[in-house]
């Protein structure tokens, strides 16, 4: 196969200044993408640092003969979002690539967490990509093309005491899918990404040594920029859809439905005694979309029509 080339293409990274975003912008850069390295250099709790750190990824691309302008913008806003993508456009005039890294947390017991903590931890890792998507959207519907990817988490499925940071990042999921519905027929190509790199947030500092030492032996961030250069290239060619990467490994995952119990004369009782069917997913179908979901009813409830029609935008 031949590389996987970005050359022409301008690419948008956040949180790019350290990590994954920095792996992913060097990556993209190398392969000749003109590239915006947005961090706004604070800390992992979402206080605000200085552009130093996305410019120093500017000074390392520009040093190794590539392309990129610097962003000091903490994302999180409609006005940020607005003055980043505006930024690349002023510069190139384009926005290919999107991809949603710039991430923050908050430790706690789920009701001991300040509500300005959850509110800003909600701010960067979901309004902002939310409000990026929408700035970039205009152009990309433009140009008839677009690659986004939304940088998730597998704390989407729990873990405790990170409540905001996990439903942020479960958040984007839902943004993801359902974008994806629209921007396939503009060739705007929605995606997620499940991250496992060894970071800021699962280095030393913020886990037991022994999972430290496990992520910094083999996940390292460089490994999961080389799955996101091909999840944002041309040759992709999915959307809608949520991937796990780390340590040299990639693969898909997705929603599952049971077949489940049915009784059309259903009550708390009869749910109760069948609820080991209602749990059992041995059987399970992958769900890519609401339609696909609802349409899991028709098992016992045949539905004229089939699955036309169920929503007015889906085909």
């Amino acid at each position: 196969m031949s590389k996987i080339d970005f050359t022409g293409q301008v690419a948008i990274v956040t949180g790019a200044g350290g990590g994954m975003g920095r792996s992913m912008a060097l990556s993209l850069a190398a392969r000749g993408a003109k590239v915006l390295v947005n961090d706004y250099g604070g800390d992992v709790l979402g206080h605000a640092g200085s552009s130093a750190k996305a410019e120093a990824v500017v000074a390392e691309i520009e040093a190794a003969g590539g392309a990129a302008i610097g962003s000091g913008a903490a994302v999180g806003t409609e006005a940020s979002a607005a003055a980043i993508i505006g930024q690349a456009m002023e510069k190139w005039g384009r926005v290919d690539v999107l991809i949603n890294n710039a991430g923050v947390t908050a430790f706690g017991p789920f009701d001991e967490i300040p509500t300005e903590d959850v509110r800003r931890v909600v701010d960067i890792n979901f309004w902002g990509p939310y409000m990026l998507m929408r700035a970039a959207w205009p152009i990309m519907k433009r140009q008839n093309y677009g690659r986004i990817l939304n940088v998730s988490s597998s704390a989407s499925f729990g873990i405790g005491t990170i409540t905001p940071y996990s439903a942020s990042k479960a958040g984007l999921i839902g943004l993801t899918t359902d974008a994806a519905i629209e921007g396939r027929p503009l060739g705007i190509l929605v995606n997620a990404l499940l991250p496992a790199g060894y970071t800021r947030l699962s280095g030393d500092d913020l886990t037991a040594p022994e999972h430290a030492s496990w992520f910094k032996q083999y996940f390292q961030t460089e490994k999961i920029a080389e799955a996101t250069a091909f999840l944002v290239s041309r040759e992709m060619q999915h959307a809608g859809e949520i991937y796990d990467a780390g340590a040299g490994r990639v693969a898909q995952l997705g929603f599952f439905s049971a077949d489940g119990f049915f009784d059309p004369r259903i009550s708390a009782e009869s749910v109760a005694q069948n609820f080991d069917t209602v749990r059992n997913l041995k059987k399970g179908e992958f769900v890519d979309s609401c339609v696909n979901s609802t349409l899991r009813f028709a098992i016992f409830c045949p539905r004229p029509g089939g699955a036309k029609h169920i929503l007015p935008n889906v085909k």
